[in-house]
């Protein structure tokens, strides 16, 4: 049995050798931070923008003419539907056009109904003697627009259109008065109305400021399409001596030409380039400027901007010119070409003021 001293020997021993294990042991490690992430950033896109919106196609702006004679007239109705063309040929898809000729004036009312109901925007009336037509159709259809060429009278939804035909049939005056031999020049009308007499008032100007001298004939036949009147009355000229005629407008016109075509004696066309005609006498036309004014026309209203209720009047400025000299420039000497060109840029530039005088009243 052993002793309490021994024990307590024994005890000792024990804690001596476990205090030393423990001096031997390592030393716990040292805490470590945990790595540190980079942030990473998110990868750049171009910005990129939002598709345009499709906007659903708009209905095309319909416009209707209305002819009392053929499109291939060589004058009135072909200048007028020139003028369709230039408006296709300006807007393209965005107008929708038709039109009705050799339309007899009794007729032309009802078309215009016809084109109104069916939804037709503007409606043009290319007849200066369609006015009862006109004005019943346009009071009875007051949400569609009108134009009427030549007219008198104009209403809250109608616009006339007045070619002021005096300028360039004043500069055509001063070609004849330099031009004649025989100092007697002949003019073929159809009917004195308002925008015929303007053009005669105006080639009177013209030719008696270049020649004080020169004699002018004028015969109306009281017709536009009388164009064995026109021939006859141009024929009756040349046998008094005229040496040059113009022909006044209206189909008639083409009978002027033949006569002169025939006679060889030169002449000057009106409404539109008329050289095609007779190539071997027309040193020049007066336009009326229909081609060019129309398709403006036309292009106002599409915007909203028609001028109902008021005229418009086509002089140099909006349209109306004289033709080019074609292959007859050699008959028409330099120095009257430049005459006409410096008087063309007076009345444009408003130096110079061709009077409108509708009637010899």
């Amino acid at each position: 049995m052993k002793t309490p001293k021994a024990f307590l020997l024994l005890a000792s021993l024990v804690v001596i050798l476990a205090l030393a294990l423990n001096a031997c042991a390592p030393a716990p490690a040292a805490p470590t931070e945990a790595p540190k992430a980079e942030p990473t950033k998110a990868p750049m896109t171009e910005p990129t923008e939002a598709p345009p919106a499709v906007e659903p196609p708009s209905e095309p702006f319909r416009v209707a003419m209305v002819l009392g004679c053929k499109i291939d007239d060589g004058d009135w109705c072909q200048a007028g539907y020139e003028g369709l063309e230039e408006a296709i040929k300006q807007f393209g898809d965005k107008i929708e056009t038709t039109y009705t000729e050799d339309t007899t004036i009794p007729d032309m009312e009802k078309v215009m109904r016809d084109f109104a109901t069916e939804g037709y925007d503007l409606i043009i009336c290319h007849s200066s003697i369609a006015k009862e037509g006109i004005m019943n159709a346009a009071k009875d259809f007051p949400d569609t627009q009108f134009v009427w060429t030549d007219g008198d009278e104009t209403l809250p939804n109608l616009a006339v259109v007045r070619s002021m035909t005096q300028e360039a049939s004043y500069l055509a005056g001063l070609i004849a008065g330099k031009l004649t031999q025989s100092n007697v020049v002949g003019m073929v009308g159809a009917m004195d109305i308002p925008s015929t007499h303007r053009g005669y008032a105006g080639f009177e100007m013209g030719l008696k400021e270049a020649n004080p001298d020169a004699k002018l004939l004028v015969n109306w036949t009281g017709d536009f399409v009388d164009l064995k009147g026109a021939k006859e009355a141009t024929l009756s000229q040349i046998e008094a001596g005229a040496d040059i005629i113009h022909g006044n407008g209206g189909s008639l016109n083409l009978g002027t030409l033949q006569g002169a075509s025939e006679k060889n004696v030169l002449a000057i066309g009106a409404v539109r380039d008329q050289y095609n005609l007779a190539p071997s006498v027309v040193v020049t036309s007066v336009e009326w400027g229909f081609k060019k004014g129309f398709a403006m026309i036309i292009g106002e209203a599409m915007e909203g901007k028609l001028k109902v209720g008021d005229f418009y009047d086509l002089g140099l400025a909006e349209g109306a010119e004289l033709s080019d000299y074609h292959d007859n420039a050699s008959k028409v000497p330099d120095d009257v070409k430049a005459l006409v060109e410096q008087k063309k840029k007076d009345i444009l530039s408003g130096t110079l003021e061709i009077p409108n005088i509708e009637s010899g009243s």
